[in-house]
């Protein structure tokens, strides 16, 4: 027993460094892919986020406004400007996992539209919070509306974490836009 203890040890080693060396090797081949696909994500929600948009080259990316607004909402991840709106990437908990969205907003500070770009919401249920039926209730809202689910919000029927997320997150890119404006206009 004694002397297969040390053979035993050795290949478990040996299985342990391969199958390592097996997941680096498929991280450093897919994680360039990966993450050319998560910004190709990001460019469709942008465009649908400012449906007037034609192409995600008309938006500036916003590295200091984003700072800016970070300080105050740390859920934001980036700010892109444009002649026809400001589109704030936003991050936040919902039921499923992380959510994140594009919420374009226009010159005036009133949203233009939401459009989420990775989510694990419930297929079917918190999911339902993502389509056009439900994210249609923000348009034209402005730092001035309430946002609040079951006031001027009414939640998706069965997923009111993931509508009450939602909400709370173009609340937090409404506030986002109030901070990188001065409380009016736009970025650009």
């Amino acid at each position: 027993m004694k002397e297969l203890l040390p053979k035993l040890a050795i290949t478990l080693f040996i299985v342990g460094a391969i199958a390592a060396a097996a997941l680096g090797f498929t991280y450093a081949v897919t994680n360039k892919r990966i993450a050319l696909e998560d910004k190709q994500a990001e460019a469709k929600a942008s465009i649908a986020a400012i449906p007037s948009l034609k192409s995600p080259s008309e938006l500036k990316a916003e590295p200091q406004l984003t700072a800016a607004a970070k300080k105050k909402v740390p859920e934001v991840s980036k700010i892109y400007s444009s002649s026809k709106g400001d589109i704030i990437i936003i991050e936040g908990k919902g039921y499923g996992g992380v959510l994140e969205n594009a919420v374009g907003i226009s010159p005036d500070g009133k949203v233009i539209a939401v459009s989420n770009i990775s989510n694990k919401e419930t297929a079917g249920l918190g999911s339902k919070t993502l389509e056009p039926a439900f994210l249609d209730k923000f348009k034209g809202k402005s730092i001035n509306d309430k946002l609040k689910v079951g006031e001027d919000i009414q939640a998706v029927t069965g997923a009111t974490i993931s509508s009450t997320a939602m909400t709370g997150q173009v609340k937090e890119a409404l506030e986002a836009y109030k901070i990188i404006t001065g409380g009016s206009g736009g970025a650009n």
